[in-house]
């Protein structure tokens, strides 16, 4: 277990003391009537009004030396529920997280609870990471996930077959509520980016987008899809009457108690209305520059670069290469009480303490320059626009770099170098882009290895001799690759991590800008480990292979 000593090193008092929750006479009237009562110390603080739940759950975690945690703000993965049994986790106030096969986190009110501690890992056989909560929240999660009874394929076929059942008697939509809970849950478990409901002639597909691909999960009968459609609307405040043009919304799918936040967009075909759910929030997302894939030296570059006051950096990659979470990243790191951070964005899939965050309304004429406009005159320190979509948002953009504020941007650009000319079309003026641009990062998500069924064997010489890459591989050198099994959907793969580039502006490739010249003379001159170059080093550190990365880069 992950509290490794059973010894309090403090007495909670005294932590409650440091912290400055309570003062010295107060510890010294509980400590009295602790003598007199009997009772916990913090029962009596909690008891006297001196102390909140959480400034006891926050201390006892200190004392323990474990994290303490928010249960609003946590997003539990469902397929763990399995792993805690309803009566386990009741008597023991114990909520279980999520796992990686080797361990397991749990919420605990009382992380010296050995015995409880014990108990979980007796009947999950897995090692326990343990962090605090308040118990008042534990004990709502406990019944609110339970409830939803986070369930299994059966289930999901019990309640189709009932659908079938009942559909012909009308009015009943237990069932296909159920179904459309069952779907989203199933994309929750598998930590699915999109969920894709998809019409044929017959049948129609739920297939869910795990690690960037594609993989079929359920099909149901073609009869139920219009039904799951109307349900999903409805959830979305669409218009259930139109099926002819396509419609965005979205909803909140509550889970324990945090909220996500589910997009949805539809799409007409000659089958019907197809439908696809983006779950904005995750489970395996954990935001922070050093968690994003980056080498060492290009970490302390990115830190080094965005210190700047001033200036513009672009991130640029196709749709799902992780520019929102790179772009995230750096905005945690800046955060501070000194900084004005606002964002816009569309949508806005990140929640960030501090931060003041928008997003884009097309259809209210709040549009990213429209946006931006409103941010320059609330005196920002740090602007992150989602995007940069036409001339109007780049032009301001590059005007609020030069003129004190730090812009953080995305374009879509398929290498750093690329994304020169891109921005040269969307009509930015050559001399105002090479004085406001400091950097350009261009990244791509690549699979992992499985490391469930990673074995090592040599590197394909087929794809090294095709794509003349001799100088990076040795003859015979090995790779690791993934047999396949139930972990990673039998892909080999399962995980993903970023290959980047970091494109510095310096004053020769200003003055290159600056005075228009042709791409080739710019690639001249300019020197920085490519994408490639990364995903190369990933495969000989075993994090990836060499099929992958030649597979996302193009």
């Amino acid at each position: 277990m992950q509290v490794e000593s059973k010894k309090k090193t403090l007495k909670l008092g005294e932590i409650l003391l440091n912290m400055g929750f309570i003062t010295e006479t107060e510890l010294k009237l509980a400590l009295e009537e602790q003598t007199r009562t009997g009772e916990k110390l913090g029962e009596i603080l909690l008891r006297l009004g001196l102390v909140t739940e959480e400034e006891i759950s926050y201390a006892i975690a200190h004392q323990a030396g474990v994290e303490f945690i928010n249960l609003e703000e946590v997003i539990i993965n469902p397929a763990v529920i399995k792993l805690v049994p309803y009566n386990v986790a009741r008597e023991n106030k114990v909520v279980p997280i999520t796992t990686d096969g080797k361990s397991i986190v749990v919420a605990i009110q009382d992380p010296f609870n050995f015995k409880a501690i014990d108990t979980i890992e007796q009947i999950t056989g897995l090692r326990v990471i343990v962090k605090v909560a308040r118990e008042e929240q534990i004990l709502r999660t406990i019944e609110n996930l339970y409830g939803l009874h986070v369930s299994s394929d059966e289930d999901f076929e019990a309640n189709i077959r009932e659908a079938i059942r009942i559909q012909q008697l009308g009015a009943e939509v237990a069932p296909i509520a159920n179904i459309v809970n069952l779907i989203v849950l199933k994309g929750i478990q598998l930590d699915a980016t999109d969920i894709h409901i998809e019409p044929s002639d017959k049948v129609s597909r739920i297939r869910y987008r795990v690690d960037g691909v594609l993989h079929p999960i359920y099909t149901i009968p073609r009869r139920l899809h219009p039904s799951i459609v109307t349900r999903i609307k409805i959830m979305s405040n669409l218009d259930i009457g139109e099926q002819r043009i396509p419609q965005d919304g979205g909803f909140n799918f509550q889970l324990g108690m945090k909220n996500i936040n589910i997009r949805v967009s539809t799409y007409p075909t000659p089958y019907g209305e197809s439908v696809v759910l983006r779950i904005l929030e995750r489970t395996n997302i954990i935001l922070g520059l050093e968690k994003l894939g980056l080498s060492q030296e290009k970490l302390v570059k990115i830190k080094n670069l965005i210190q700047k006051p001033f200036g513009i950096i672009v991130v640029c990659g196709p749709t799902g290469s992780g520019k929102t979470t790179t772009l995230n990243s750096i905005l945690l790191e800046l955060n501070s009480l000194e900084k004005n951070i606002m964002t816009i964005e569309d949508p806005i899939e990140y929640r960030l303490p501090l931060i003041k965050q928008s997003q884009v309304n097309e259809k209210a004429g709040f549009t990213f320059a429209n946006a931006l406009r409103s941010i320059l005159r609330h005196d920002p320190d740090v602007i992150l626009v989602g995007e940069m979509r036409d001339r109007e948002t780049a032009e301001l953009a590059f005007q609020a770099s030069l003129t004190g504020h730090l812009v953080l941007t995305t374009i879509h650009a398929n290498t750093a170098i690329q994304a020169i000319p891109r921005l040269l079309n969307l009509g930015v003026d050559p001399y105002i882009m090479s004085v406001g641009l400091i950097a350009i990062i261009g990244q791509r998500l690549v699979r992992r290895v499985c490391e469930n069924c990673k074995v090592a064997q040599p590197v394909d010489i087929s794809l090294v001799k095709k794509f003349g890459l001799e100088k990076y591989f040795a003859k015979d050198e090995n790779e690791f690759v993934g047999r396949g099994c139930s972990h990673c959907f039998h892909t080999g793969y399962r995980g993903r991590t970023g290959i980047f580039e970091i494109l510095e502006i310096t004053e020769e490739v200003r003055e290159l800008i600056q005075r228009g010249a042709p791409l080739h003379e710019i690639e001249t001159v300019v020197k920085y480990e490519t994408m490639l170059e990364d995903g190369i080093k990933k495969v000989k550190q075993g994090v990836t292979n060499l099929s992958e990365v030649l597979r996302v880069i193009g």
